[in-house]
Protein backbone atom coordinates (compact mmCIF):
# COMPACT_ATOMS: atom_id res chain seq x y z
CA UNK A 1 0.00 0.00 0.00
CA UNK A 2 1.34 3.38 -1.06
CA UNK A 3 0.37 7.12 -0.19
CA UNK A 4 -2.58 7.45 1.90
CA UNK A 5 -4.54 10.70 2.28
CA UNK A 6 -5.91 11.41 5.77
CA UNK A 7 -8.93 13.35 5.23
CA UNK A 8 -10.32 15.52 8.30
CA UNK A 9 -13.85 17.75 7.34
CA UNK A 10 -13.92 20.47 9.95
CA UNK A 11 -17.03 23.32 10.91
CA UNK A 12 -16.70 24.81 14.15
CA UNK A 13 -14.19 22.13 15.60
CA UNK A 14 -12.02 24.10 17.80
CA UNK A 15 -12.42 22.11 20.56
CA UNK A 16 -11.40 18.63 18.85
CA UNK A 17 -9.21 19.49 16.15
CA UNK A 18 -5.73 19.43 17.69
CA UNK A 19 -6.04 16.39 19.86
CA UNK A 20 -7.60 14.57 16.54
CA UNK A 21 -4.63 15.90 14.88
CA UNK A 22 -1.91 14.96 17.29
CA UNK A 23 -3.38 11.50 16.57
CA UNK A 24 -3.22 11.64 13.33
CA UNK A 25 0.30 12.75 13.33
CA UNK A 26 1.64 10.10 16.23
CA UNK A 27 0.51 7.32 13.49
CA UNK A 28 3.40 4.66 12.91
CA UNK A 29 2.30 4.39 9.21
CA UNK A 30 5.16 5.92 7.16
CA UNK A 31 3.57 7.05 3.76
CA UNK A 32 0.58 10.01 4.50
CA UNK A 33 -0.24 13.18 4.48
CA UNK A 34 -3.71 15.61 5.85
CA UNK A 35 -5.94 17.69 4.14
CA UNK A 36 -8.30 19.41 6.91
CA UNK A 37 -11.33 20.81 4.80
CA UNK A 38 -12.63 23.50 6.54
CA UNK A 39 -16.08 24.33 5.84
CA UNK A 40 -16.49 28.29 6.43
CA UNK A 41 -15.58 27.80 10.62
CA UNK A 42 -16.70 30.86 12.30
CA UNK A 43 -14.37 29.55 15.59
CA UNK A 44 -10.39 29.40 15.81
CA UNK A 45 -10.56 26.16 14.10
CA UNK A 46 -8.37 27.35 10.89
CA UNK A 47 -5.92 29.17 13.11
CA UNK A 48 -5.38 25.95 15.06
CA UNK A 49 -5.17 24.12 12.29
CA UNK A 50 -2.75 26.52 10.53
CA UNK A 51 -0.25 26.34 13.92
CA UNK A 52 0.20 22.76 13.95
CA UNK A 53 0.75 22.76 9.87
CA UNK A 54 3.28 25.52 10.08
CA UNK A 55 5.48 23.44 11.95
CA UNK A 56 4.11 19.76 10.27
CA UNK A 57 4.33 19.84 6.31
CA UNK A 58 2.16 16.67 6.34
CA UNK A 59 -0.66 18.76 7.36
CA UNK A 60 -2.50 21.13 4.76
CA UNK A 61 -5.51 23.45 5.42
CA UNK A 62 -8.00 23.98 2.96
CA UNK A 63 -10.84 26.61 3.48
CA UNK A 64 -14.49 26.54 1.62
CA UNK A 65 -16.04 29.18 1.14
CA UNK A 66 -19.22 27.91 2.77
CA UNK A 67 -20.90 25.03 4.07
CA UNK A 68 -20.47 22.03 2.15
CA UNK A 69 -21.51 19.78 4.24
CA UNK A 70 -19.66 15.77 5.58
CA UNK A 71 -20.23 15.15 2.23
CA UNK A 72 -19.28 18.31 -0.03
CA UNK A 73 -15.96 18.14 2.20
CA UNK A 74 -14.72 15.18 1.91
CA UNK A 75 -15.87 15.00 -2.00
CA UNK A 76 -13.45 18.38 -2.38
CA UNK A 77 -10.16 16.29 -0.54
CA UNK A 78 -11.35 13.00 -2.60
CA UNK A 79 -11.84 15.10 -5.88
CA UNK A 80 -8.19 16.88 -5.85
CA UNK A 81 -6.01 13.89 -4.63
CA UNK A 82 -4.84 10.95 -6.16
CA UNK A 83 -3.41 8.62 -3.29
CA UNK A 84 -3.87 5.18 -3.13
CA UNK A 85 -6.13 5.00 -0.33
CA UNK A 86 -8.00 7.53 1.86
CA UNK A 87 -8.88 7.46 5.49
CA UNK A 88 -11.85 9.82 6.25
CA UNK A 89 -11.01 10.95 9.69
CA UNK A 90 -13.71 13.04 11.69
CA UNK A 91 -12.52 15.96 14.17
CA UNK A 92 -14.04 14.04 17.00
CA UNK A 93 -11.51 10.84 16.77
CA UNK A 94 -8.69 10.43 17.87
CA UNK A 95 -6.82 7.23 16.80
CA UNK A 96 -4.03 4.54 18.28
CA UNK A 97 -0.55 5.10 16.90
CA UNK A 98 -1.00 2.11 15.11
CA UNK A 99 -5.17 2.34 13.36
CA UNK A 100 -3.73 3.59 10.06
CA UNK A 101 -0.53 0.88 9.47
CA UNK A 102 -3.07 -2.28 10.04
CA UNK A 103 -6.11 -0.63 8.56
CA UNK A 104 -3.82 -0.58 5.31
CA UNK A 105 -2.67 -4.18 5.91
CA UNK A 106 -5.90 -5.13 5.98
CA UNK A 107 -6.98 -3.25 2.49
CA UNK A 108 -4.09 -4.74 0.70
CA UNK A 109 -4.75 -8.22 1.71
CA UNK A 110 -7.63 -8.39 -0.87
CA UNK A 111 -7.90 -6.28 -3.94
CA UNK A 112 -11.83 -6.71 -3.87
CA UNK A 113 -11.92 -5.32 -0.14
CA UNK A 114 -13.13 -1.76 -0.89
CA UNK A 115 -13.22 -0.38 2.74
CA UNK A 116 -11.69 -1.23 6.08
CA UNK A 117 -13.23 0.06 9.42
CA UNK A 118 -12.37 -0.11 13.11
CA UNK A 119 -13.15 -0.48 16.57
CA UNK A 120 -14.24 2.74 17.82
CA UNK A 121 -14.54 3.04 21.75
CA UNK A 122 -16.28 5.62 23.52
CA UNK A 123 -14.24 6.20 26.30
CA UNK A 124 -10.62 5.26 27.85
CA UNK A 125 -11.74 3.40 30.77
CA UNK A 126 -10.54 0.15 31.51
CA UNK A 127 -13.82 -1.35 30.11
CA UNK A 128 -15.17 0.82 27.55
CA UNK A 129 -18.65 0.35 25.51
CA UNK A 130 -18.06 -0.15 21.97
CA UNK A 131 -19.47 3.24 19.70
CA UNK A 132 -19.02 1.33 16.35
CA UNK A 133 -17.61 -1.83 14.88
CA UNK A 134 -18.93 -1.53 11.45
CA UNK A 135 -22.78 -1.05 10.29
CA UNK A 136 -25.34 -4.04 10.26
CA UNK A 137 -28.28 -3.50 7.40
CA UNK A 138 -31.65 -4.04 8.78
CA UNK A 139 -34.99 -4.45 7.17
CA UNK A 140 -36.80 -1.50 5.46
CA UNK A 141 -33.37 0.61 4.00
CA UNK A 142 -31.80 1.10 7.64
CA UNK A 143 -28.54 0.36 8.86
CA UNK A 144 -27.47 0.23 12.67
CA UNK A 145 -24.18 0.40 14.46
CA UNK A 146 -22.96 -3.09 14.85
CA UNK A 147 -22.40 -3.45 18.37
CA UNK A 148 -22.88 0.12 19.88
CA UNK A 149 -23.12 0.51 23.72
CA UNK A 150 -21.99 -2.93 24.41
CA UNK A 151 -19.17 -3.12 26.78
CA UNK A 152 -16.15 -4.79 25.34
CA UNK A 153 -15.14 -7.39 27.17
CA UNK A 154 -18.52 -9.19 26.61
CA UNK A 155 -17.47 -9.85 22.50
CA UNK A 156 -14.77 -11.63 21.44
CA UNK A 157 -14.52 -9.83 18.04
CA UNK A 158 -12.24 -11.03 14.80
CA UNK A 159 -11.29 -10.03 11.87
CA UNK A 160 -14.24 -10.55 9.71
CA UNK A 161 -17.01 -8.74 6.74
CA UNK A 162 -19.75 -6.38 7.67
CA UNK A 163 -21.81 -4.82 5.73
CA UNK A 164 -20.33 -1.44 6.03
CA UNK A 165 -18.68 1.04 7.64
CA UNK A 166 -19.50 3.72 10.25
CA UNK A 167 -18.13 7.25 8.16
CA UNK A 168 -16.70 8.33 10.95
CA UNK A 169 -13.23 6.70 10.46
CA UNK A 170 -13.21 4.32 6.94
CA UNK A 171 -10.36 3.64 4.81
CA UNK A 172 -11.75 3.84 1.50
CA UNK A 173 -9.72 2.21 -1.96
CA UNK A 174 -9.37 4.97 -4.59
CA UNK A 175 -10.23 2.33 -6.60
CA UNK A 176 -13.17 1.44 -4.68
CA UNK A 177 -13.84 5.70 -4.51
CA UNK A 178 -14.06 6.02 -8.34
CA UNK A 179 -16.15 3.07 -8.96
CA UNK A 180 -19.17 4.27 -6.12
CA UNK A 181 -18.80 7.78 -8.36
CA UNK A 182 -22.18 8.91 -9.65
CA UNK A 183 -21.90 12.08 -11.81
CA UNK A 184 -18.78 12.05 -10.59
CA UNK A 185 -19.38 12.68 -6.79
CA UNK A 186 -18.66 9.87 -4.59
CA UNK A 187 -20.61 11.16 -1.95
CA UNK A 188 -24.39 12.08 -2.88
CA UNK A 189 -24.22 16.21 -1.65
CA UNK A 190 -27.72 15.82 -1.39
CA UNK A 191 -27.64 13.98 2.11
CA UNK A 192 -25.14 17.21 3.13
CA UNK A 193 -24.58 15.16 6.54
CA UNK A 194 -25.76 11.94 8.36
CA UNK A 195 -26.86 8.55 6.72
CA UNK A 196 -24.38 9.27 3.50
CA UNK A 197 -22.27 6.46 5.30
CA UNK A 198 -25.38 4.40 4.73
CA UNK A 199 -25.36 5.06 0.87
CA UNK A 200 -22.38 4.37 0.76
CA UNK A 201 -22.27 0.84 2.18
CA UNK A 202 -25.49 -0.22 0.17
CA UNK A 203 -23.98 0.70 -3.02
CA UNK A 204 -20.87 -0.83 -2.40
CA UNK A 205 -22.43 -4.06 -1.70
CA UNK A 206 -24.80 -3.86 -4.59
CA UNK A 207 -21.52 -3.69 -7.30
CA UNK A 208 -20.02 -6.50 -4.91
CA UNK A 209 -17.23 -4.26 -3.15
CA UNK A 210 -15.95 -5.97 0.61
CA UNK A 211 -15.75 -3.94 4.08
CA UNK A 212 -13.51 -5.82 6.79
CA UNK A 213 -13.74 -4.96 9.90
CA UNK A 214 -10.06 -4.90 11.79
CA UNK A 215 -11.01 -5.18 15.72
CA UNK A 216 -6.90 -4.53 16.03
CA UNK A 217 -7.71 -0.71 14.73
CA UNK A 218 -9.01 1.53 17.68
CA UNK A 219 -9.69 4.80 18.47
CA UNK A 220 -12.13 7.32 20.94
CA UNK A 221 -14.76 8.14 19.24
CA UNK A 222 -17.44 9.44 21.97
CA UNK A 223 -20.47 9.64 19.60
CA UNK A 224 -23.22 12.83 20.25
CA UNK A 225 -25.90 12.08 17.51
CA UNK A 226 -27.79 8.99 16.87
CA UNK A 227 -30.77 9.78 14.55
CA UNK A 228 -33.14 7.37 16.05
CA UNK A 229 -32.45 8.46 20.10
CA UNK A 230 -35.13 10.90 20.33
CA UNK A 231 -34.18 12.76 23.25
CA UNK A 232 -30.85 13.74 21.77
CA UNK A 233 -33.12 14.27 18.37
CA UNK A 234 -34.72 17.30 20.74
CA UNK A 235 -31.48 19.29 21.11
CA UNK A 236 -30.91 18.93 17.01
CA UNK A 237 -31.07 22.12 14.90
CA UNK A 238 -33.92 21.97 12.22
CA UNK A 239 -32.42 21.66 9.34
CA UNK A 240 -29.91 19.19 10.76
CA UNK A 241 -33.57 17.17 11.65
CA UNK A 242 -34.64 17.91 8.18
CA UNK A 243 -31.85 16.11 6.93
CA UNK A 244 -32.67 12.60 8.62
CA UNK A 245 -35.51 12.51 7.12
CA UNK A 246 -34.70 13.27 3.63
CA UNK A 247 -31.76 11.27 3.87
CA UNK A 248 -33.56 8.24 4.45
CA UNK A 249 -36.09 8.91 1.40
CA UNK A 250 -33.09 9.42 -0.59
CA UNK A 251 -31.99 5.64 0.27
CA UNK A 252 -35.52 4.04 -0.23
CA UNK A 253 -35.53 5.73 -3.45
CA UNK A 254 -31.91 5.01 -5.35
CA UNK A 255 -30.77 2.12 -3.62
CA UNK A 256 -33.02 -1.34 -4.00
CA UNK A 257 -32.84 -2.97 -6.63
CA UNK A 258 -35.91 -3.35 -9.25
CA UNK A 259 -36.60 -6.85 -8.26
CA UNK A 260 -36.39 -5.60 -4.23
CA UNK A 261 -37.91 -3.02 -4.30
CA UNK A 262 -41.85 -3.57 -3.64
CA UNK A 263 -41.18 -6.12 -0.91
CA UNK A 264 -38.68 -3.40 0.74
CA UNK A 265 -41.03 -1.25 0.87
CA UNK A 266 -43.58 -2.97 2.38
CA UNK A 267 -41.11 -3.42 5.29
CA UNK A 268 -40.26 0.43 5.35
CA UNK A 269 -43.32 1.51 5.00
CA UNK A 270 -44.89 1.42 8.49
CA UNK A 271 -42.00 3.27 9.95
CA UNK A 272 -41.89 5.95 7.25
CA UNK A 273 -45.48 6.38 7.90
CA UNK A 274 -44.64 7.00 11.46
CA UNK A 275 -42.28 9.44 11.26
CA UNK A 276 -44.67 11.64 8.61
CA UNK A 277 -47.20 11.56 11.72
CA UNK A 278 -44.27 12.04 13.98
CA UNK A 279 -43.17 15.34 11.61
CA UNK A 280 -46.70 16.70 11.19
CA UNK A 281 -47.69 16.51 15.42
CA UNK A 282 -43.96 16.96 16.41
CA UNK A 283 -41.75 18.19 13.96
CA UNK A 284 -43.20 20.53 11.04
CA UNK A 285 -40.12 22.12 10.36
CA UNK A 286 -38.81 18.73 8.76
CA UNK A 287 -41.91 18.07 6.27
CA UNK A 288 -39.46 20.21 4.25
CA UNK A 289 -37.95 17.28 3.22
CA UNK A 290 -41.01 15.71 2.16
CA UNK A 291 -40.85 19.16 -0.28
CA UNK A 292 -37.34 18.23 -1.21
CA UNK A 293 -37.43 14.69 -2.35
CA UNK A 294 -40.40 16.08 -4.88
CA UNK A 295 -38.95 18.80 -6.10
CA UNK A 296 -35.43 16.93 -6.86
CA UNK A 297 -37.34 13.64 -8.13
CA UNK A 298 -36.18 13.62 -11.67
CA UNK A 299 -32.19 14.07 -10.87
CA UNK A 300 -32.64 11.42 -8.04
CA UNK A 301 -34.47 9.00 -10.51
CA UNK A 302 -31.17 9.52 -12.61
CA UNK A 303 -28.99 8.40 -9.78
CA UNK A 304 -31.06 5.37 -9.19
CA UNK A 305 -30.84 4.44 -13.35
CA UNK A 306 -26.84 4.65 -12.81
CA UNK A 307 -26.80 3.03 -9.85
CA UNK A 308 -29.29 0.38 -10.81
CA UNK A 309 -27.13 -0.24 -14.14
CA UNK A 310 -23.82 -0.13 -12.43
CA UNK A 311 -24.68 -2.91 -10.24
CA UNK A 312 -25.83 -5.20 -12.59
CA UNK A 313 -22.23 -5.11 -14.40
CA UNK A 314 -20.61 -6.74 -10.60
CA UNK A 315 -17.23 -6.37 -8.89
CA UNK A 316 -14.76 -4.62 -11.61
CA UNK A 317 -12.14 -6.75 -12.96
CA UNK A 318 -9.46 -4.83 -11.55
CA UNK A 319 -10.57 -6.12 -8.04
CA UNK A 320 -11.83 -9.77 -9.00
CA UNK A 321 -8.43 -10.19 -10.70
CA UNK A 322 -5.22 -10.20 -8.44
CA UNK A 323 -3.42 -9.55 -11.70
CA UNK A 324 -5.80 -6.71 -12.80
CA UNK A 325 -5.53 -5.20 -9.15
CA UNK A 326 -1.71 -5.21 -10.05
CA UNK A 327 -1.88 -3.57 -13.76
CA UNK A 328 -1.57 -6.27 -15.62
CA UNK A 329 -4.89 -7.30 -18.06
CA UNK A 330 -6.94 -10.47 -17.24
CA UNK A 331 -6.53 -13.51 -19.88
CA UNK A 332 -9.44 -14.11 -21.97
CA UNK A 333 -10.01 -17.30 -19.66
CA UNK A 334 -10.39 -15.19 -16.27
CA UNK A 335 -12.30 -12.82 -18.21
CA UNK A 336 -15.04 -15.52 -19.07
CA UNK A 337 -14.63 -17.06 -15.94
CA UNK A 338 -15.98 -13.79 -14.27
Amino acid sequence: MGPILLSIVTWNSAAVIEACLAACLAQTYPDFTIWVVDNNSADDTCARVAAVAATDGRVQLHRLARNTGFCGGHNYALDHSTSEAVLLVNPDVEMAPDYLSRAAEALAADAAIGTVCGLLLQSRAAHPRIDSAGLVRQSGGRFTLRHHGRLLPELQLITEDVDGADGALPLYRRAFINDLRVEGSFFDERFFAHKEDWDIAWRGQLYGWRTVFEPRCRALHPRVFLPADLRSRLQLGAAIKADAVKNQWLLLLKNPPTNQLAGLWLRALPRQLGVLLYCLLLERPSLRAYRYVWQHRASIWASRLHIQQRAGQGLPAAARFPTAASGQIPSETELLAG
